[in-house]
This record gives C-alpha cells, sequence and structure tokens, in this order.
C-alpha cells in the first residue's frame, strides 16, 4: 500500500476515533516505524492532524482552519510547492496572488523581482514589502482579522480596472464541480480576479481533493486552471477533470 493510501485510511480512523498510536498503524499497517512517522508527518505538516507522544490525534476542526492557526504549521510541502511556483514568475507582468500561507512562502521568494502584484493579503503584501521590488498595491476595505485579508465591494469594481497575466490560487477543496474555498467575502475577490486573468495557478495538497471539510464557495471550474502544484503524483480520475492541456507540477 503507498503513503497516499495509507494517509487516507490514518484520517478515516481519525474521524472514528480521535486518536492512534503509532504502535497500532505499524501493525494495522504491517510496516516499519519510519514508515508509519513520515506518514504522521504528511498529515501534521499540512494542519490535517495534531501530533502527540506516541501517536496522532484529530485536530477537532469540523471546518478548515483559518488562516491564523495555519500559519504556525511549518511545512517543508508547503515551502516546496512555493518554490515550484516561483519559478513560474516572469519580470515585468501583472499578477494577482490571493491569500494562503503556501502563497504568503511564495511571496517570500519573489522580493527584489521586478513584478507588479496586486493582493488583498495583508501577510503576502508585508513579505513583500522588504525591497523596492516587486511593486504591490494591497486592495482596501474591511480587515478579516482571523484569515488576515481584506474585502469590500469597491474592491469588486476595482479589480475591473485591471487584467493580469497570472493569478496564484489556493484552495481549501477540488472536486469535480469546481475549485472551492472557506470564506465568502474571499470568493468574491478572487472569483472576480479570476475572471480577469489570462492565467490560473492553482496550488493545493491532493488531500484537498474530493475533501469532507466545509468549502461551499466556488471560485472556478476544473477546466479553467492552466496550471496545477501539487505535492504527490494525481489520481487519474482527478485529471480528468481538467482540460487536456493542464500543466501538473508536483513537489519532488
Amino acid at each position: 500500500m503507498n503513503q497516499i493510501s495509507r494517509v487516507l485510511l490514518i484520517k478515516q480512523m481519525l474521524n472514528e476515533t480521535d486518536r492512534v498510536t503509532t504502535k497500532y498503524l505499524t501493525e494495522y499497517f504491517n510496516v516499519s516505524f519510519d514508515t508509519v512517522r513520515r506518514d504522521i508527518l504528511r498529515l501534521t505538516s499540512t494542519g490535517q492532524a495534531v501530533r502527540f507522544h506516541g501517536g496522532i490525534m484529530s485536530n477537532n476542526l469540523n471546518d478548515v482552519p483559518n488562516y491564523r492557526t495555519r500559519s504556525h504549521i511549518k511545512s517543508p510541502i508547503k515551502s516546496n510547492m512555493a518554490a515550484i511556483a516561483e519559478k513560474m514568475v516572469i519580470p515585468k507582468r501583472l499578477y494577482f496572488i490571493g491569500t494562503s500561507t503556501t502563497l504568503t512562502l511564495l511571496c517570500e521568494l519573489l522580493n527584489k523581482k521586478n513584478i507588479t502584484v496586486i493582493t488583498n493579503s495583508i501577510d503576502n503584501a508585508l513579505s513583500l514589502s522588504q525591497n523596492i521590488f516587486p511593486r504591490v498595491e494591497l486592495l482596501g476595505g474591511q480587515l478579516d482579522k482571523g484569515n488576515r485579508y481584506t474585502y469590500s465591494l469597491e474592491t469588486l469594481t476595482q479589480l475591473d480596472y485591471f487584467t493580469f497575466d497570472t493569478i496564484f490560487v489556493g484552495t481549501s477543496r477540488i472536486c469535480a464541480e469546481g475549485i472551492y474555498v472557506v470564506d465568502e467575502d474571499d470568493a468574491f475577490i478572487l472569483k472576480k480576479a479570476i475572471a480577469r486573468s489570462k492565467r490560473i495557478i492553482v496550488i493545493a495538497e491532493q488531500y484537498k481533493f474530493n475533501s469532507k471539510q466545509s468549502s461551499p464557495y466556488k471560485l472556478a471550474d476544473c477546466s479553467e486552471v492552466d496550471i496545477l502544484i501539487t505535492d504527490s503524483k494525481l489520481r487519474e480520475s482527478y485529471k480528468q477533470w481538467f482540460k487536456e492541456s493542464i500543466k501538473i507540477q508536483y513537489v519532488k
């Protein structure tokens, strides 16, 4: 059994029992402690569970954790995904970068690049403010303190003045029906920015495919995505949701 299958089963166990021990998992899957530790790291480093001495437990969240909660998770997977995204940034272009812990890591890599970035993320703007370049425009409006983004009806009108070369989007759920996020206000802004973009790049760990977590607000159809950056090889059934020309980049 591969890691993806084991991780899915571990998540099912956590939904039923709240916690499982490392010893139990090694016996259940008939694998080594090191293998189980890697599976546990996969779950905890992406915020899907919490590690305790001797095992792993549910994070007891019915919904996707907000940005402030997720930002404390140090994940090499997110860092590697951000590094892949950075290679897709071309000088002297206009970009929209959405609110996401992975996209904030991307912004940290963009300092000194001669580009223009529009964002509604407070942390993106701070990460991009260390040098003269990039040029940054933070959209105005009310501040969502938990998720650290701004939003307003005026912002939707403001976006009509832009045509983005590329938009980078994070997501909390991908299914056959499309790309979804948790927050309504953020969804309105991202949906409009996507409509104003020539190229759509989505960043999502594979656990977000067919996730059962509540993410009711649709941003786009899967067929609209030009590039997908994810952390492991995508199932063939998932690939069928996207257009044939999509480029999929994996973390090595």
